[in-house]
């Protein structure tokens, strides 16, 4: 069954998309929007109130005096000297900040026009104008206190000042009322900043105890590297809290019998590949490929049996796997034979398995219905049974399906296991003979990590033993779209394969790009599946061209790294889950209690 912090996981998706959503838009579209939010909004809100082209001209004048300038000078001024360094808070973030406070604010007084003339009430726009500020003054405050690192008088001195020189400026038009200001501004600041602090001070109490480090620290190194890919900060806290772990490693290279040279590289391996963007081990397929292919050389890192309790903590952490796949390229010992695929099926479990020289490499899958991680525990009951039968054991979580996230059931469970061994027990006196094999890259222009292709592309390695040809695909993605792994197959079967699997790396480098329904687009969801087959079909066939005889070397081994481990990153995601619930609440509990008490002192 998965692990519990993938439930945790879950929940936490519609904060991970609401956080994607603060990386747009850029400066230009930032401007135009500003311009237009103030300047029509404020013409219409003047014209409902008194629908007269004087009227129009004077809210355009408003929104431009009001608003605009205060907007662009303020936040220029502020980028400069109040926040100049802050990591997250540059021209282009204080000025989104202004456009979401300006589209609530102008909202307001929107709706206080068309409100007022119903009402026959004559004080428009005055008392819109000033009880948006109950609105906006906590939402900014909100935003500056738990996102910016910089002291407390500087997140106050930018938290308040456009709004108060906006104020000012409206005197222009509103004429200085002693009665609004001075009952407005210090009551709204009480409002915006006592409560906000008994929030923050409490969450930074309850953090501290459950998981042992500044939870608003946290939260900006994770937003710097949400929005800017700056990910030094988060995996600083990432080791801190991260737990000892033994991560196994399999490797099984193909060299050219007439050449000797390397030709193609599996590299099998528990870690996982998360747990998003550039963290940890996300990267971490691409990172080896990237580490050793050469000319002449590819190789292919599929998703080894884990869970997100072995995403590990750090590129530190991913240099010591990286050397030791290294290490185990250089072991010598080689066959020079292989064993035809065979494929078992008990329910919807799927195991397939070839001999590789002295590596058992199998696959495992419940494609076509959902496939998420394999449990860890059940990878380690196979590897021993396969360890006790070859010298070498490769096992695959092909994660190759998906249409929504679930856990895996007892059933599906054992089905897997004993389709496995099946497979274990069935390759055990299996005949071998002499193993051809070609290899070929995979590239889809035009699509990328946002579309679910992430940066390693794909790898293509074909194998012929005995008259028969197995493929095996490996897309660097997280996960497939259900139906893809069956199209491609059935498409190499008509080319004349025999047995294989398609297989993806798991890489979380695609996750938290889009606001999508997973929080990343499974390969095939958002590319055209046609395009994707023949995309493969091409390298199928330049893989078939350069098919000749190879020697088979393999090796495993383990390496001590920092991972998550399952109780710190459970307690991790369970906190961050609860104090989004507690925000939220507290948001909305400020939203309608400032706005009452504006109503109050505003009468």
């Amino acid at each position: 069954m998965r692990h519990r912090s993938f439930l945790f996981i879950g929940k936490m998706l519609p904060y991970y998309k609401l956080v994607r959503a603060l990386t747009f838009p850029s400066m230009p579209r930032i401007l135009v929007m500003l311009f237009t939010v103030v300047s029509v909004g404020c013409m219409l809100s003047f014209t409902l109130a008194d629908p007269t082209s004087d009227s129009a001209a004077r809210g355009l004048a408003f929104g431009l005096l009001v608003f605009f300038l205060p907007a662009i000078s303020i936040n220029i001024l502020s980028s400069k000297l109040i926040l100049r360094g802050d990591p997250l808070f540059y021209l282009r973030r204080c000025l989104a900040l202004s456009l979401f406070s300006c589209i609530a604010w102008i909202t307001i007084i929107l709706v206080g026009g068309v409100a007022m003339r119903g009402l026959a009430i004559s004080d428009f726009p005055r008392f819109p104008f000033y009880l948006a500020l109950f609105t906006v003054m906590p939402l900014r405050t909100l935003a500056v206190f738990s996102m910016s690192t910089k002291n407390s008088i500087n997140k106050i001195v930018f938290s308040f000042l456009e709004p108060v020189v906006s104020v000012f400026a409206s005197s222009a038009f509103l004429g200085l009322d002693p009665h609004y200001l001075l009952v407005s501004v210090p009551t709204v600041g009480l409002l915006s900043t006592a409560p906000l602090l008994v929030l923050l001070n409490s969450i930074e109490s309850k953090g501290r105890e459950v998981i042992r480090a500044s939870p608003l620290r946290v939260f900006r190194a994770f937003l710097l590297d949400w929005l800017n890919r700056r990910n030094e900060m988060f995996e600083q806290f990432l080791e801190e809290i991260g737990t000892e772990d033994d991560i196994n490693l399999t490797v099984i290279k193909f060299s050219s019998k007439k050449t000797g040279r390397p030709k193609g590289v599996f590299v099998v391996s528990d870690f996982h590949p998360g747990p998003f963007l550039n963290v940890g081990s996300s990267m971490l397929p691409f990172l080896i490929q990237k580490s050793f292919e050469e000319d002449g050389l590819l190789v292919a890192v599929p998703h080894g049996v884990s869970g997100h309790e072995h995403n590990l903590v750090s590129q530190h952490q991913n240099f010591k796997v990286i050397s030791t796949v290294g290490i185990l390229l250089e072991k010598s010992g080689t066959e020079a034979s292989g064993s035809v695929f065979q494929r078992f099926e008990v329910g919807s479990a799927k195991a397939g398995a070839q001999v590789l020289g002295e590596c058992l490499f199998l696959t495992l899958t419940h494609s076509p219905n959902d496939m998420e991680d394999i449990p860890s525990q059940l990878g380690k009951e196979l590897e021993n049974l396969a360890r006790r039968r070859f010298k070498d054991a490769a096992i695959v979580d092909s994660h190759n399906c998906i249409a929504e996230a679930r856990m895996f059931t007892e059933k599906e469970i054992n089905d897997l296991r004993a389709a496995a061994s099946q497979a274990i027990e069935s390759c055990r006196q299996i005949k071998t003979a002499n193993l051809e094999m070609g290899a070929a890259r995979g590239a889809i222009d035009g699509f990328g990590p946002e579309h679910g292709n992430g940066p390693g592309g794909a790898r293509i390695f074909v194998f012929r033993t005995s008259g028969q040809l197995t493929a095996y695909v490996v897309v660097d993605a997280n996960n497939m779209a259900p139906g893809l792994r069956e199209k491609i197959l059935l498409s190499l079967e008509n080319a004349g394969v025999r047995g294989g699997e398609v297989m993806t790396t798991d890489t979380h480098a695609v996750n938290g790009l889009v606001p999508a329904r997973l929080g990343y687009h499974p390969f095939g969801e958002a590319i055209g599946q046609e395009v994707i087959i023949d995309s493969v079909m091409k390298a199928y066939r330049q893989a078939v061209e350069n098919l000749e005889e190879v020697t088979v070397s393999s090796s495993s081994g383990s390496v001590r790294v920092k991972s998550l481990g399952s109780g710190p990153l459970e307690e991790l995601v369970s906190f961050m889950y609860q104090t989004a619930k507690l925000v939220a609440v507290y948001m909305l509990t400020l939203f309608l209690g400032s706005n009452l008490v504006g109503l109050l002192v505003l009468s």
